[in-house]
């Protein structure tokens, strides 16, 4: 069963420590998601209470606070440590904040698993760019932005897995 990228960001803030809904909804702003309305946020937190991954602490006043079990803890860990290779660059965006939480030989198999996702999406790119003979100008930009930003994209991920494998990750 997929799991939405917006679970695996709470189970990682969850895995740091119990929150509230209020307090996992500005920690989820700070990720990047802006716009985590309370009736997505409360619905996920329903989904993961019902996989056993969270558990609610019983209510006290008005606020529940959530916190990661056993089972979420090992959940985190495999969903972190999948890719899959038309992983948007929002969700990629997602497990790169909690790539820290993984042992080093996970994170460069995610690392170079986004690298290699990368170079196909590049070498297609190029190729539709190359194969583009009556494009506008801008349209032609924006293919061009397209290669640049994969081709800063694969050296930055180079950088990253050069240190991974020094031993510098983190």
């Amino acid at each position: 069963m997929p799991v939405a990228m917006l679970d695996l960001a709470v189970l990682g803030l969850l895995r740091e420590h119990p929150r509230h809904g209020y307090e996992l909804r500005r920690a989820l702003a700070e990720l990047g998601y802006r716009r985590v309305s309370f009736g997505a946020l409360y619905p996920a937190l329903r989904r993961l209470e019902r996989r056993g991954w969270i558990e609610a602490s019983p209510e006290t006043g008005r606020r529940r606070t959530y916190g990661l079990t056993a089972a979420g803890a090992e959940a985190f860990v495999e969903l972190l440590s999948q890719v899959d290779p038309e992983e948007s660059d929002r969700a990629f965006q997602t497990r790169l904040a909690f790539l820290g939480r993984l042992e080093p030989s996970r994170r460069i198999a995610v690392l170079e698993a986004r690298r290699r996702a990368l170079a196909e999406r590049l070498r297609r790119v190029r190729d539709t760019l190359r194969r583009a003979r009556s494009v506008d100008r801008y349209r032609r930009a924006s293919m061009e932005r397209n290669v640049r930003t994969a081709e800063a994209d694969i050296a930055w991920l180079d950088q990253l897995i050069a240190a991974e494998r020094a031993g510098a990750g983190t």
